[in-house]
């Protein structure tokens, strides 16, 4: 955009005031920008710069040293000063031959003038033709914002606004979009891991839920700067549109997936109506969000930032489990979220529960990298598959009992409960816990009071000699014991149980108490 990019030295240097300077130093430096012009006498300027000057001196700073030193040209560059220029008629100043080379080595235009020149003229000039130069820089900027907020009301408006950003700014963009959408203009062209890209945050109801990235290079225009802000700000007004539209699609679906998982019967969507009737399965899904321990102080997270929180992962869900064959519905239910997902697939029981695995898993890898969702712990109980609308509600109370069970071996970023994988704890899930515990102590409780008490392992070893099948040598050794250890340790179970804890059907009530006291245990290192 003609009028648009920085001022730099190289066109300054075409303006009248400048027809006698010559450069004598850092001639490859000439393209760098200049925001402003400064007369500096005093030696120690670099207290006095703020980045992207032209100097303008005499030498009257030198005092009877007529030398430039490195030091002073150092300082000038490190404080990102964009030229330095010196007149010599009045005062005569020396530039020593290593002044020269380290302009040359860093790229530093060093401007001389051997004829007397204004240095008022020099400053009214370039700053006049500065701020004329600004006044159509914002003149510009309004034209491409109105565009930019034009291209949101049109449809694909985000990808549009890259390629007006692309065709405006002259370099390429990269969009990553927290929502689930990742856009490159020019298309198919990778987002490079250099220093240059310039970073610009996309916040929508005070979240952040995107970056729009442009590799300008290492001296990026301001006005550049000012585009990609108004670009950022067209797309998350985009955003905006996209949640309000997703949220009324979730509210929508609040009330049928309330009445399926209620009364077994709904008012069904036309796909999911058409799945069941073809006799493909169904699965419910109890969905919790729990913000991570860092996320709990005073503040804790917004209620914008758990609305897209939710948002995030009904978009990433609807893509990432469509290519292992399900279709999915997401509502909220109180403080509950349910999940209803369609499996088109067509494979085995045992197949549709590695998938489904596979797909949360899956989700949980991408929300774990995109905030807000990222600070949240997801956890999932799914249902067993069922085929009749009616049996819905079922499956929605085995959702959410496979929801209460805790698995401390799940992966940090998530935990999925299949209630199929719970085997007879399917069956303790349906008893009171009180029942239960009565059942254990009943048939455990000496056991359990030994080892409190003397510090034993006589339930591990119990255990371990039931799983071997009553193989002595086999307990021994899963316990890592000595094989004359584990007899001593039998026979004060002997003692404790009573002579007949061997007999089938006292085994088999053992075998039951000993998965009902992982239960119990497990539910109370799980949730409240």
């Amino acid at each position: 955009m003609k009028g648009t990019e920085s001022l730099t030295v190289a066109e300054i240097l075409e303006r009248p005031l400048f027809r006698h300077a010559k450069v004598v130093a850092g001639a490859d430096g000439l393209d760098r920008p200049v925001r402003w012009v400064h007369v500096l006498e005093i030696m120690d300027g670099s207290s006095y710069v703020h980045g992207h000057e032209m100097i303008l001196m005499t030498g009257v700073g030198l005092g009877r040293d007529k030398e430039l030193k490195v030091k002073y040209i150092r300082e000038l560059v490190e404080s990102r000063v964009s030229a330095l220029c010196i007149e010599l008629v009045h005062r005569y100043v020396q530039l020593p031959r290593e002044i020269i080379r380290f302009a040359d080595e860093h790229r530093f235009p060093i401007i001389v003038f051997e004829k007397a020149v204004s240095f008022i003229g020099i400053t009214q000039d370039i700053h006049a033709y500065l701020i004329n130069r600004h006044h159509h820089q914002l003149l510009a900027l309004e034209r491409v914002s109105n565009q930019f907020l034009q291209l949101t009301l049109r449809p694909k408006g985000v990808t549009r606004i890259l390629q007006l950003l692309h065709k405006e700014i002259q370099c390429p963009v990269w969009l990553h979009d927290h929502l689930g959408e990742d856009i490159a203009y020019p298309e198919q062209r990778p987002m490079p891991e250099t220093a240059s890209l310039i970073r610009q945050p996309i916040v929508a109801l005070d979240v952040h839920v995107g970056d729009l990235y442009v590799d300008a290079g290492d001296e990026p225009p301001e006005f550049l700067k000012l585009v990609l802000d108004r670009a950022a700000t067209a797309i998350a007004q985009e955003f905006l549109r996209r949640i309000s539209l997703e949220e009324r699609r979730l509210s929508e679906g609040r009330q049928w997936i309330n009445d399926l998982i209620s009364r077994g019967e709904a008012k069904l969507p036309s796909d999911l109506w058409s799945g069941i009737q073809a006799g493909q399965r169904l699965v419910i899904a109890a969905v919790d969000g729990r913000p991570l321990p860092s996320e709990t102080g005073s503040s804790g997270l917004s209620d914008q930032e758990k609305s897209i929180a939710v948002l995030q992962w009904v978009r990433s869900a609807s893509r990432l489990f469509g290519p292992l064959g399900f279709q999915t519905w997401m509502s909220s239910r109180g403080k509950d979220r349910v999940m209803v997902l369609l499996d088109r697939g067509g494979a085995s029981p045992s197949r549709l529960t590695d998938r489904l695995r596979e797909g949360f898993h899956r989700l949980f890898e991408e929300l774990n990298t995109t905030p807000p969702a990222s600070r949240y712990r997801w956890e999932v109980g799914v249902s067993h598959a069922f085929l009749r609308t009616e049996q819905a509600p079922q499956a929605w109370q085995q959702a959410a009992l496979a929801l209460t069970i805790p698995r401390e071996e799940e992966a940090e970023e998530g935990k999925v409960i299949c209630y199929d994988d719970l085997d007879s704890w399917q069956l303790f899930l349906q008893v009171p816990s009180s029942v239960l515990g009565g059942f254990v102590e009943m048939q455990l409780g000496a056991l359990l009071d030994h080892d409190r008490k003397n510090g034993t392992q006589l339930v591990k070893t119990l255990e371990a000699f039931l799983n071997a099948r009553q193989s002595k040598q086999q307990a021994a050794k899963d316990l890592f014991i000595h094989r004359q250890t584990l007899y001593y340790r039998l026979d004060q179970i002997a003692s404790l149980l009573g002579e007949d804890w061997e007999h089938p059907s006292r085994r088999t009530a053992l075998d039951m108490a000993l998965a009902a006291h992982r239960f119990l245990t497990a539910r109370e290192k799980g949730r409240p």
